[in-house]
């Protein structure tokens, strides 16, 4: 049976992206904490709180990244952690290099809100496609 956390996971991927992230931005808590380790040489990289500071990670995410491919292929939950699992390929713009990685994303939710995000991707092949 699908959790209510997971449906509000699968709410925000599915506004997100379909463009629709005003309303996406709606199912983060104010307090978010939003997780990306890896080289400093990677723009997306570091820890952002607040809706203000995830805003500025999707500025530097649309002006670093054109997205080839995100597949999402399972969802799974413990508690309050929602954990997405899937795969992307994406275009690096600066030096237009493709980068491809699975990943998975473990969500906090709580009330309703996403009150937290952390990725695990392959921080090495990110590193090596913006290495000059």
């Amino acid at each position: 049976m699908e959790t209510n956390n997971i449906k509000i996971v699968k709410e925000y991927f599915d506004k997100f992206l379909s463009g629709k992230k005003e309303e996406a931005f709606k199912l983060l808590d104010d307090k978010i904490t939003w997780t990306v380790k890896g080289s400093d040489n990677v723009p997306t990289v570091g820890l952002r709180k607040g809706k203000k500071e995830v805003e500025d990670f999707f500025h530097k995410f649309q002006n670093t990244f054109e997205p080839q491919e995100f597949d999402i292929n399972h969802y799974f939950s413990d508690g309050d952690l929602v954990f997405a699992i899937g795969n992307f390929t994406h275009y690096i713009k600066e030096n237009q290099r493709l980068v491809s990685s699975d990943w998975l994303i473990e969500f906090g939710v709580i009330n309703g809100k996403i009150t937290s995000y952390k990725i695990l991707e392959d921080s090495y092949a990110l590193y090596l496609a913006f290495k000059k």
